[in-house]
């Protein structure tokens, strides 16, 4: 038998209660696959579609959010609202591995569309939870691309302020945390989400004690989460979860010196941590052998000593950006991960915050979000040196305390 390689989507449209929004299939600005080697036909005959033609876009909202219409493989026909209206896409190798759906007509009606094939690249980096005000939303960018976040899912529980993640190929996990300003029980949770099923997260298992702000590091197969705090005073210990499973993290051992709010950031055999405060700011940058448990050794230290600071690497370098002093940094220091020695200026942030979050593809490195609150993207090319150029916008705006990674960072290449 034939492979079927046409596909029809029914398309309505809707009212929710905030405006008209595109249904597919009956579901509201539903998250659609596509897959390389077939043709999709979004069918526009209900009488709903009416002035509301269909088109696809790099960027989320398309031309109401400065993007441009996306046009390769597309074809339409016909009127919307009328028979035999619809919009085509053949989808190949070369498609872009996420476009969006929207209106030419008229904003925030669209949704998002994937090519799963193409969604191994390591290019997701994910920025979630936060404190001001606190949520549980997790947005999501594509690393190679710029444009503005969408709406990845949510979290399990809202209202974490100091939670973390470590990346892997295929899953994040956020861990840690506490009510804003520190207030209530200290987390222990560790919560996962799949980078190729957008949705909410859900549980993976317990950290060794509450605590909030540790640093992450991982590779393919170990993730860590290394300090923090928990309501008494500033930890040292080293917790370790395996990627492919879910259950409790064990002890690996310890940092050099008991701290929170440091930057973590891998390759696929060294990890680092770097900055944070002890309560005082710290320049220190510690390492270990991620395959191999014990005590973290003294690499060198920062160009500046400072909190909240924010890692991410390629495979071969690793960036701290941002922090406080108490007075708010651009700063990005470079180190080379297998080496050892005290961090080189890079450039600097387009503005000045801390507690931002960040992620790579190996190439490129993003820094999102941040306090004093916004919802500011940076990047720069990681080989190079130079200062960072605005890459968009998250969906929200506070995201101090949250938590981030990618499926491409240096620790998985």
């Amino acid at each position: 038998m034939a492979r079927v390689t046409t596909f029809k989507y029914t398309v309505t449209v809707s009212n929710p209660g905030s405006g008209n929004k595109y249904y597919i299939d009956g579901n509201l600005q539903q998250y659609v696959v596509l897959f390389p080697g077939c043709t999709y036909e979004f069918n526009q005959d209900d009488s709903s579609n009416a002035t509301h033609p269909l088109r696809f876009s790099e960027t989320s909202d398309g031309t109401h959010n400065s993007g441009s219409e996306y046009t390769t493989g597309v074809t339409t026909s016909g009127t919307p609202g009328s028979a035999t209206a619809f919009t085509k896409i053949e989808v190949t190798t070369s498609t872009p591995i996420r476009l969006y759906y929207y209106c030419s007509s008229h904003s925030n009606m669209g949704g998002s569309v994937v090519m799963p094939e193409s969604s191994d690249t390591g290019d997701t980096a994910l920025q979630a939870g936060g404190e001001s005000p606190a949520t549980s939303n997790i947005d999501f960018i594509q690393i190679s691309t710029t444009g503005n976040a969408s709406k990845f899912g949510d979290l399990v529980v809202s209202a974490f302020d100091g939670i973390n993640c470590v990346g892997g190929e295929t899953r994040a996990l956020f861990g840690g945390g506490a009510q804003p300003n520190g207030a209530g029980a200290y987390a222990n949770t560790i919560m996962s989400i799949s980078f190729k099923t957008k949705g909410n997260a859900a549980d993976f298992g317990d950290l060794q004690q509450g605590k909030r702000e540790p640093a992450p590091i991982g590779n393919k197969i170990r993730g860590i989460f290394a300090g923090g705090n928990n309501p008494s005073a500033r930890i040292n210990e080293i917790d370790l979860v395996i990627l492919g499973s879910v259950g409790n993290a064990i002890d690996f051992g310890d940092l050099t010196q008991a701290r929170a709010k440091g930057g973590g950031l891998s390759s696929p055999t060294r990890g680092c941590v770097g900055g944070g405060d002890t309560p005082s700011n710290s320049d220190v940058i510690d390492y270990i052998t991620i395959n191999t448990n014990g005590n973290a050794t003294d690499f060198g230290d920062l160009t500046l000593a400072r909190t909240w600071i924010t890692g991410t690497s390629s495979s071969t370098r690793g960036l701290f950006g941002g922090g406080r002093t108490p007075t708010n940094q651009n700063i990005i220091d470079y180190i080379t991960i297998g080496s050892t020695g005290n961090a080189t200026d890079f450039g600097d942030l387009t503005t000045s915050r801390y507690s931002a979050n960040g992620g790579s593809n190996n190439t490129r490195a993003v820094f999102m979000g941040g306090a004093p609150s916004n919802d500011v993207i940076d990047y720069v090319t990681i080989g190079s040196t130079g200062n960072a150029t605005d890459f968009g916008d998250l969906t929200y705006t506070g995201t101090q305390g949250g938590g981030g990674n990618s499926n491409g960072h240096g620790g998985l290449q």
